[in-house]
């Protein structure tokens, strides 16, 4: 598994992004002026979520741990952590975790040998 063809990229963006939100209030006395990423700013919201969003960058960084499966379990992880942003944060700081979660999928399909589009028979 190649770690940078695109998951890992976009979620240390991601990490990165998440992290700038939730240290805002700390080195401005303002509000974020990005409406859409506010509640990114609140303690219970932002760092739990920044955080999380840093080991997943971290645990994609980390070729030897990818294989397949944990590759899938991590795109699941990907979408339960879009809802979760979504409903408590914001729906525009939640895209990204759908787009780490897609390529994941796709990642996991093509490393598996199975063409597009085929079921897998058992």
């Amino acid at each position: 598994m190649k770690p940078w063809t695109g998951s890992a990229l976009l979620a240390w963006v991601a990490a990165a992004g998440f992290l700038f939100a939730a240290w805002w209030p700390h080195f401005y006395q303002s509000a974020l002026p990005l409406v859409g990423l506010q509640n990114l700013t609140n303690p219970m919201i932002g760092w739990p979520l920044a955080l999380t969003t840093l080991a997943v960058a971290l645990f994609l960084s980390l070729p030897g741990l990818l294989s397949k499966e944990r590759l899938l379990i991590c795109a699941g992880f990907s979408f339960c952590l879009f809802l979760v942003t979504a409903f408590y944060a914001s729906p525009v700081a939640a895209v990204v975790f759908v787009f780490i979660g897609a390529n994941l999928v796709r990642e996991s399909r093509l490393s598996s040998g199975i063409p597009q589009g085929e079921a897998v028979k058992k």
